[in-house]
């Protein structure tokens, strides 16, 4: 599976959605699953959850954002973010964190994080997130795609 699939597959949930659907907000805590495509590393099951912390204002709010990737190795990510209300249903954030890569190394990374939550239903999220971690004598830019559930 490659990066294009993955994309193509993220707009074609999309575009079955009524846009009527589309005017839902994204709910404060969601889990799903999704995959990774990573610019050094292979295809990857991710695991992928948000939680909100605390309101910083009407349309901005403080979010973790902890999630596991299944490669050769477990490696979990754990960054902080900060969310904007762009428009119902989508919305922007950036923020940065640490990855945990427990790849017989076992160090911890520090990394940034920018995405775009998408509510297209009222309990269904799509997460369309990049990263890049900042490894020893290596830099590892990555992109996943996730289908979430809301609560």
């Amino acid at each position: 599976m490659n990066l294009k699939f993955a994309l193509l597959s993220v707009v074609a949930v999309g575009a079955m959605v009524p846009a009527a659907a589309q005017a839902q907000q994204v709910p404060p805590y969601y889990v799903g699953a999704g995959i990774r495509a990573g610019f050094n590393d292979n295809t990857s099951f991710v695991i992928d959850s948000k939680a909100q912390i605390v309101e910083l204002g009407d349309r901005t709010t403080l979010s973790v954002r902890p999630s596991l990737v299944f490669d050769n190795s477990t490696e979990l990510r754990l960054p902080i973010s900060v969310d904007y209300a762009l428009d119902q249903g989508l919305y922007p954030y950036a923020g940065a964190g640490v990855a945990y890569n427990a790849d017989g190394r076992s160090t911890v990374d520090p990394m940034i994080t920018a995405g775009l939550d998408w509510g297209i239903t009222r309990r269904v999220v799509i997460d369309v997130n990049g990263s890049v971690l900042f490894k020893p004598g290596n830099t590892d830019a990555e992109i996943t795609a996730t289908v979430n559930y809301a609560f």
